[in-house]
Formats: C-alpha cells, sequence, structure tokens
C-alpha cells in the first residue's frame, strides 16, 4: 500500500475515534516501582523533575526533566527507581480508540519525546486540570481538544508554540486549596463565602464566573475525582473510600460514582487499574 493510500485510510479512522477522558493529576510518583504489567489506559507523562526507568513492551527508557512520555493500552510496562517518589510530574490517563482499536495499535508513536520548551504542554496540563471538573458541553469540548493537542505532540512537537501561562487567581487557587484540604468533610458553601468575605449569593454568581459552574457541583466533582484517584492508585478497600470524601454511606457514593463516570466504583477499578 502506497503512503497516499495509507495516510487515507488513517485519516478515516481518526475520524471514527472515540475518546475516554480518566483523570488528570500532577505531584509525586505513587507507588512507582512495579513490575511488568499490561496497561489497562493510556497515559501520558509530563516530569518536571527526578529520576527512573520505564520499560515499555521491551524498550528501556530513562525519562528526564522536560520529556513527555506515552504509555499506550495494552503496552507492557514496567517502573523502576531506588526511590519511589522519584518523579514530579503531570500525568493524564485515558483511552482513544476506534471499532475497538486503541489508536496507539494502528500508528507508531515513540514512547518519549525531549522537548526544548515545555510551556505549551505544560499550558495544556493545567488546561485539563482546570477544565475536568467542568460540566458544560465547551468545557468538555475544550478538554478532548488539549488531550488531542498533548497526543499530536508525539506525532510532531511543534517549536513555534508559545506558552500563554495562566494568570494568577487568588480567588480559585484559594478554594481549590481548601476543598481539597476538606475533601473528607462536608463544605458548606456558606463556609467558602465567608472565607472570601462575600455573602453566599454574591459568592455563587463569582465562583460560576471563575470555575463555569456551581459551587455544589464542583465539589460533588472534586470528591468523585479523588474517589477515583484513590481506586486507582492505592489498595484500599472499596468501603473505605466513602469517608474519605465525606460520604456517608457506599451506596450513596456508588450512585453518584456511576452518574459522574458510567461506572460503579467496583467497575471503574477492575476496567482501569
Amino acid at each position: 500500500m502506497d503512503v497516499h493510500s495509507k495516510n487515507q485510510m488513517l485519516n478515516q479512522s481518526i475520524n471514527k475515534m472515540q475518546t475516554e477522558f480518566i483523570l488528570v493529576d500532577h505531584g509525586l510518583c505513587p507507588d512507582w516501582s512495579r513490575l511488568p504489567h499490561r496497561r489497562r489506559r493510556d497515559s501520558i507523562y509530563l516530569i518536571l523533575s527526578g529520576e527512573g526507568k520505564i520499560t515499555i513492551n521491551g524498550q528501556e527508557i530513562y525519562p528526564k526533566k522536560n520529556n513527555m512520555v506515552l504509555l499506550p493500552k495494552n503496552s507492557m510496562v514496567s517502573l523502576y527507581s531506588e526511590n519511589e517518589t522519584c518523579y514530579n510530574k503531570y500525568w493524564c490517563d485515558f483511552i482513544m480508540h476506534f471499532d475497538g482499536i486503541s489508536l496507539f495499535d494502528t500508528i507508531d508513536f515513540p514512547y518519549m519525546i525531549e522537548l526544548d520548551d515545555i510551556s505549551r504542554p505544560l499550558a495544556l496540563f493545567e488546561l485539563l486540570d482546570e477544565l475536568h471538573l467542568r460540566d458544560d458541553a465547551a468545557s468538555a469540548l475544550r478538554l478532548n481538544a488539549a488531550l488531542l493537542e498533548l497526543v499530536s505532540m508525539f506525532l510532531e512537537y511543534d517549536t513555534r508554540g508559545v506558552s500563554h501561562a495562566q494568570k494568577e487567581n487568588p480567588f480559585a487557587d484559594k478554594i481549590k486549596k481548601y476543598i481539597s484540604a476538606h475533601i473528607s468533610e462536608h463544605i458548606p458553601i456558606k463556609v467558602l463565602a465567608d472565607m472570601i468575605g462575600f455573602n453566599e449569593k454574591y459568592f455563587i454568581e463569582v465562583f460560576k464566573n471563575n470555575f463555569g459552574t456551581t459551587p455544589a457541583k464542583y465539589i460533588k466533582s472534586a470528591k468523585l475525582e479523588y474517589a477515583k484517584h484513590e481506586l486507582l492508585y492505592s489498595d484500599c478497600k472499596i468501603s473505605s473510600v466513602p469517608a474519605m470524601i465525606g460520604y456517608s454511606t457506599v451506596q450513596r457514593l456508588s450512585a453518584d460514582f456511576k452518574s459522574y463516570t458510567g461506572f460503579t466504583p467496583s467497575e471503574f477499578r477492575k476496567k482501569f487499574k
């Protein structure tokens, strides 16, 4: 098959591609050193600092600062470092497929790319981090676009990319920090409003302008995102998760979690862990 025909077939496949966003996070690696295992989801890492080794389908790579790493679904992967929290990084988990076939089983992608300037991918990860808790259609489209741009960098990194660093937002930063620190508690909207010094009605208006959703929906999403993280990156019992995020019962968590992700907590762990 000539190159033109192959590209036509590839373009037709990409036009039918489906994307399932799972989560985005950043910080030190949880449980880094792991024996060979088959990946059940696609992942992209943006390395901010640290050293270690990743073996992907028998190929050893040694990511370092300013590298991006792709771990495709179905690949055999092992992770090693003398330090369990060897990397500080952003990471995103997702699945890209069409007709049940993984995108990365169809296209040859490098497992690692070295970037002279990480400002653009860093901005994209920060955008994913901002958008994934929103529930409006525009944010969902922007999230998928940011994810697709990150993936496309593994085919051809645009060195002309210009950094558009996010502006400081003291209001949003203070709210995020408080919710994160009190994720295991009931968080009344009035408490947040009092902390900022606004009356509740005005606070809700300002919150929606900053976060694109209501405080109640954002808090619920933040709690369920935390639950997703624990289900994937810890060996905790599912029965212990409700208390971690201020839920009174497993049944209530299961109902909200399924509405949010399409899976019960046990189904989510079984499919993606």
